[in-house]
This record gives structure tokens, sequence and C-alpha cells, in this order.
């Protein structure tokens, strides 16, 4: 990491660059489903630019870039192939509770994390770091809020102090308001800098733990209904000779309603039972499955030629959805809930819901 008094140029930076680089360009990242890149994404890129963007408040080109390397990895582009993004950047960088993947942007990061600094400011005073802000920047006038910056200061004060127009309304008479305790959070902070945003009601369940990453991230874009449906190749003018599905002989359009008939529908179905929390998971997860399987078994009938039978996808999905069950059987959670479990392992009417006739289209 480099160390300079002056405002750091692209130039400086480019090591953060091609450290996330390196990561995207390793073998395993590449082959990676749509699931498997998220995480890549948020476990591993995330914790580099986190790294630096902790402290230092980075130059804006650089956040840029940044972001556009973790878009382009999400969405499989490379320097020999481009695909195109199935949702925005900035509703990805939602929480998944307003309809995101909860992939932080990398600008807003960074000030929620340099806000950190200004509330050290005021609530740290032992701090060794915080004194010696004192007494050389704000030791004519000890209130950050009210400090005014001389234009011979250095450009990072200046900068730091630029920041407090944003944030001084997350404080109310000096105390921070955002966490019930007044400690600082910069993921609240985030989310402020986020804006309003309109809650997502089934995102519980679209993320339901039982069901597999891979599902989860299907379901998601099917909710969405941006998935590449012939349908929504041609709404974004690209040329579809067959718009037929492959599925079925009916010459139907393949349109996201005919595949899944509506994904949300039946979510909210699901949300308004009145089922036990778990069996509602367990219900989504089933449902989530439905939509991956159906997508795969499309794709491999276009781009393989390959007949998936009825059959093998119901036992498959009876078999996924088996083993995340029987990860909480000894649980406490599992505990409570031992009686749906036990029918839903042993009895065949509970291991596949009705819901499952969409199957048939295949």
């Amino acid at each position: 990491m480099p160390l300079s008094p002056k405002k750091w140029s692209k130039l400086e930076c480019q090591q953060l660059i091609e450290k996330i680089t390196h990561r995207i360009k390793v073998t395993y990242a590449k082959k990676l489903s749509y699931a498997g890149r998220l995480q890549v994404i948020t476990a591993v890129l995330f914790s580099i630019y986190s790294f630096w963007g902790a402290v230092f408040i980075l130059p804006q080109s650089v956040l840029k870039e940044v972001d556009k390397r973790c878009r382009d990895y999400l969405w499989g582009t490379s320097e020999d192939k481009r695909r195109v993004p199935l949702v925005s950047w900035e509703k990805i960088c939602c929480p998944k509770k307003n309809g995101g993947l909860n992939i932080k942007g990398c600008s807003s990061w960074n000030k929620a994390s340099v806000g950190k600094l200004l509330w050290q400011l005021t609530h740290s005073k032992n701090s060794l770091c915080v004194k010696w802000v004192h007494d050389i920047y704000i030791k004519n006038d000890p209130n950050v809020w009210s400090h005014t910056v001389p234009q011979d200061f250095s450009w990072y004060w200046k900068k730091l102090n630029s920041l407090k127009e944003k944030m001084q309304e997350w404080y109310v008479q000096g105390k921070y308001i955002l966490t019930p305790k007044g400690d600082y959070s910069i993921t609240s902070s985030y989310n402020a800098l986020l804006g309003g945003q309109v809650k997502m009601e089934n995102a519980s369940l679209v993320w339901s733990k039982f069901a597999q990453p891979k599902h989860r991230f299907i379901a998601w874009l099917a909710t969405k209904k941006r998935l590449l449906t012939k349908e929504r190749l041609g709404q974004m003018r690209i040329i579809v000779i067959d718009m037929d599905c492959c599925l079925c002989d009916d010459q139907e359009i393949e349109t996201s309603q005919h595949l899944f008939g509506e994904p949300k529908l039946v979510f909210d179905v699901i949300r308004r039972k009145h089922w036990q929390k778990l069996k509602k998971e367990v219900m989504a997860a089933i449902w989530g499955a439905t939509i991956y399987h159906i997508w795969t078994a499309m794709n491999k009938k276009l781009f393989q030629n390959r007949n998936v039978q009825v059959d093998t996808i119901v036992t498959q999905i009876k078999k996924e959805i088996k083993e995340r069950i029987g990860m909480i059987k000894l649980s406490n959670r599992g505990s409570r809930s031992r009686g749906f479990i036990q029918r839903l392992l042993c009895n065949k009417r509970y291991a596949v819901p009705v819901f499952l006739w969409k199957l048939g289209a295949l």
C-alpha cells in the first residue's frame, strides 16, 4: 500500500486493481456459477478493496474501475467475450432485503468507512491519533462539526471534512443515531448513503438457507424477470431466429411466464400461508430448485440437444432438499420442527409440493 501526504493518483492505486484482476483470473474463479462468482466478490474481492478503503479516500477513477472489474466478473465478461449485465449495478449493490445482492459499491463503502474517522474524532479522545489531530488541526476549534478548514491544510484533511455535510444528519447532539448504542457502524452508514429503498417482501424466501446458492441466484433473477429468455433477447434487439419454447410442442413463445408462471406470485403465496417459518423456507427452497432445474433443462435442450426427464428432475430436487434439511435435524431449530422434517424426508406426499405440476411442461 503506497504512503503519500498528497492526493493519491490512479497510478499509485494500480496495485489494488492488479490484485483484484489476479484473483479474477485464477483458474477456479473462471469456472464458477453466478452464485460462486458472487461469493468470490463478497468474500475475496471485497476484503481487498475494503482494506484499502478503510482509512484512505481513494480516487473516484479507481473506485469506478474496481466496480467495473467486479461487475464484469459477476456476469462473465472477459477480455475475449462480452456478456450482458442482467441487473444494473446500482440495484445489485443494495441489501438482499431490498432486492439486491448485498455487494458493496466501492464509492459509498469508501465514504462510509472513512466516516468512522470523523466519529472517532468525537468519541475516541484517548486515541493517540485523535489527540494528534486535535493538537495539530483543530486545536482552536475542538468541535469537528463546526470546524472550518483553512486553505493551506492538507488535501486529505480538506477531503475528510467535505464528507461532513452528508454525515451530519446521522448525528443528533453529537450522538450517532444509526445504531441503538451510538457506536459507529459502517454498514448502517453505507445503507444511509444508498437512500430510501423499497423492501422486497419475499427476500427471506428467495434467499432461503435451505436452497442451494445457485438455486437462490436463478430464483432471484426469475422474480425480477431478468433471465435471458427468447422474449427478453428480442426486447434487447438481439436477433432470435426461433422464438418458440424448445421444451414443449405447443409452439408457445419462450417467455418467463411460460417457463415459470409467476415466480414472485408463488413466493407471495408461500409467505402468506399460516405455516411455521421453517416450512415456508423449505417450500420456498423447493420452488427455487424447480425454477433452477426448469431453466437448466431448457438450456441443455437448446445448446446440447439433451432431453431431461421429469422424473429425473423431481428425484434430483428431492435429493437436494433432503441433504439441506438433514443438516439441521440435530439442531435446536430442527428439534422444534421434528415432525415436519420427518414427514418431508420419508413421505412422498411432502417430498414434492403441488406446485411442481409446472414441471409437466417439460
